[in-house]
């Protein structure tokens, strides 16, 4: 009885902790006037042992085209009306799951006089296309992408967005778009009616929009390049391209290349914005659970903003995320984290990111970033791309002044910000998030051409005097290549016992992993051609006398001799190799033969001499052979292999010890040289 009690409290505990991590956040509003305060109930946090303090971090979508980082904000809606309110909390340090999401009607009844006094503090390039994502995602969560969009010029604009999404070098679909709010009037639209109007020949200075299907302009495009997209919005230097003189078909090349890099993408439409106007999209979209096989991947995202005016150039925004196992805001990224091992020269570098978030309730005045160089790499060969807080290296400032430095202790990297002011995410008075961030972004070079296994890179965080913060590990990975190869060789078949054989001359294709650091299977295809053997059966001995021409004989004794020709397919599906070191390397496996034609030859000796003459021995000889046969008989045989040479490439020569199954002679030895490619 008692047993059956601790299990049904056990259950009910279960339940409440079910419910709990599923439960969806309670929402108040709260009317100040003529503005609305919200918050929010959320279930307690679980924190993450050994990690710092968990805590929440806020998105709120507030169903009129704006939004707001704040955990309590303040906002004064623009129309009375009905909005649907949303709220993304993220469980920072927390082994749960974060609150689910569900839109919530709120009733303004009054509307906001005078001037608005909203400000996104959203865009901090000089583009006019931006992305930020809510929180980085765990692999089957969904997050939101916020598109802004900004007419920098002096008249009004109008154009189309694309954002592409899904990179193909994943083999898979990474994220499901699941649904698109938009609150100024854009549409969507498509990619082939994008690309048909870019098409169109038109006069300079005429919209897209109105061009029909015929015209044709001059510009450019220009790119920003954003670096990594960061959750609670972008922070770095976005570096813009200059324009460059082209047309049309410039931003047809584009798109196409975009779409031969993303596998899906989406589109739409909008209309004229005045000058200084910032618009946003929302778009929620999941991560699919194929991606835990890869947490932690840096995947790309990117928009492209094509105006209607045919003399303005479009603007491409890159962003890169992070799948992760837990959310964290303190993360190291590696950018192009698949290397082509195939055609990585030995200046070949790799650029990480390392970004940092003051969660405290104060200033953080000194931010110290230790980084672990695995031995891959070159420590002596780092060098700090970009940063923020912009600083000067202290060398070269004075005393007291805002600096970086760096040290190097053995394989270990120190970038230490001084005398800045970085404030917290709950410190009052500070509602711009962005400015609780900063970052790193450093390249480093390989120290030779390494093993071809993946190898991680991790950080450790100190602000001022607290203990370190441990970041994620990134991890870089080479992409599984492929070699092909050909091999030549010549077996060598033992005699014995009235057998004798030439062994075929053999030409094959090989194909294996290109350059393998581990054990790796390999397949082989030879054509073995002119093989030949022979059996010499004894002679028998006889005595009979046979009347030839007249004349009177005696047959002393009679031999056979049986030869097969046959020319060979063999193939290798299973073939296990190691290499030892950089010039030896061994296989065991398993091959099948097919002969693709076989022709047998039996020859009949018969020895006889005159009875006048019984020494005088004679011979007569017969031969009888048989139709080709074509793809008869099969065998099987296991194998060792010994490689002395490059085994990784190649050239080399190598010995297979062969043991057929079946046969009058199953042992063979065949030599062989060999290159990969």
């Amino acid at each position: 009885m008692r047993t059956a009690v601790l299990i049904i409290v056990s259950l009910l505990t279960t339940c409440r902790i079910c419910l709990a991590q599923d439960s969806i956040p309670v929402i108040r509003m709260e009317e100040q006037g003529d503005s609305v305060q919200f918050s929010a109930q959320l279930r307690p946090l679980h924190q993450i042992a050994g990690a710092p303090s968990c805590f929440y971090t806020y998105f709120w979508e507030l169903g009129d085209g704006r939004f707001s980082f704040d955990k309590t904000p303040v906002y004064a809606y623009r129309d009375t009306g009905v909005y649907q309110l949303r709220l993304y909390a993220t469980n920072n340090y927390d082994d749960g799951k974060a609150p689910p999401t569900r839109p919530r009607p709120v009733k303004i009844r009054k509307k906001a006089p005078g001037r608005d006094a909203w400000a996104s503090h959203f865009f901090h390039g000089e583009g006019g296309i931006e992305m930020k994502i809510n929180r980085y995602p765990r692999p089957g969560e969904d997050f939101v992408t916020v598109i802004g969009y900004r007419n920098r010029g002096s008249d009004s604009l109008s154009g189309s967005i694309v954002l592409f999404y899904n990179e193909r070098q994943f083999g898979q679909a990474g994220f499901a778009l699941a649904e698109k709010r938009y609150y100024n009037r854009e549409d969507s639209s498509t990619l082939q009616s994008l690309m048909a109007s870019l098409s169109a020949p038109r006069r300079p200075g005429e919209d897209l929009a109105a061009a029909g299907p015929e015209g044709g302009h001059n510009g450019g495009w220009k790119m920003v390049n954003a670096g990594s997209g960061d959750p609670l919005g972008q922070v770095g230097l976005d570096l813009i391209g200059e324009e460059t003189t082209g047309s049309a078909a410039e931003a047809q090349s584009m798109l196409r290349s975009l779409e031969n890099t993303y596998s899906q993408h989406t589109v739409l439409h909008f209309h004229a914005i005045h000058p200084g106007e910032e618009k946003f999209v929302f778009l929620d979209m999941n991560t699919l659970p194929g991606m835990i096989r890869d947490t932690n991947a840096t995947v790309g995202f990117t928009a492209m903003l094509v105006p209607d005016n045919a003399a303005a150039p479009p603007e491409l925004y890159q962003m890169d995320m992070q799948v992760v196992a837990s959310h964290d805001p303190n993360r190291i990224l590696l950018k192009s984290r698949r290397i082509n091992y195939r055609f990585m020269a030995k200046t070949k570098e790799l650029v990480y990111r390392v970004q940092f978030q003051n969660t405290g309730n104060g200033p953080a005045r000194r931010v110290a970033i230790g980084i672990g160089i695995p031995h891959q790499l070159d420590p002596a060969s780092v060098q700090l791309k970009t940063m923020s807080p912009a600083c000067r290296w202290c060398d070269s400032v004075q005393a007291g002044e805002s600096c970086i430095d760096t040290m190097r202790r053995g394989d270990s990297l120190y970038f230490v910000f001084n005398n800045i002011y970085l404030p917290g995410l709950s410190q009052q008075g500070f509602t711009d998030k962005d400015s609780t961030i900063g970052f790193i972004e450093y390249a480093v070079k390989f120290r030779k051409k390494p093993k071809k296994i993946p190898f991680s890179t991790q950080a450790a965080i100190i602000f001022d005097h607290n203990a370190p913060v441990i970041t994620n590990k990134a991890t870089a990975r080479f992409i599984k290549g492929l070699s092909p190869g050909i091999m030549v060789g010549y077996s060598l078949l033992p005699s014995g016992g009235g057998y004798s054989a030439t062994g075929p001359l053999q030409f094959g294709y090989v194909l294996a992993p290109y350059a393998p650091s581990r054990p790796y299977f390999q397949a082989e295809a030879f054509v073995g051609l002119l093989q030949q053997d022979a059996f010499t059966g004894a002679i028998v001995k006889d005595q009979a006398d046979t009347l030839i021409g007249g004349a009177l004989y005696l047959i002393s004794g009679r031999q056979t001799k049986t030869t097969v020709q046959r020319n060979s397919f063999e193939i290798t599906p299973l073939h296990y190799r190691y290499n030892i070191g950089k010039w030896i390397g061994i296989g065991l496996g398993a091959m099948a033969q097919i002969n693709i034609s076989e022709q047998t030859t039996v020859e009949h000796k018969v020895y006889f001499s005159l009875q006048q003459l019984p020494l005088n021995v004679m011979t007569a000889v017969s031969k009888e052979k048989s139709a080709v046969r074509y793809l008869g008989s099969w065998n099987a045989a296991p194998f060792a292999d010994l490689q002395i040479g490059r085994v990784k490439g190649g050239p080399v020569v190598g010995i297979r010890y062969i043991r057929l199954l079946s046969g009058n002679i199953t042992d063979r030895f065949f030599l062989y040289a060999g290159f990969k490619l």
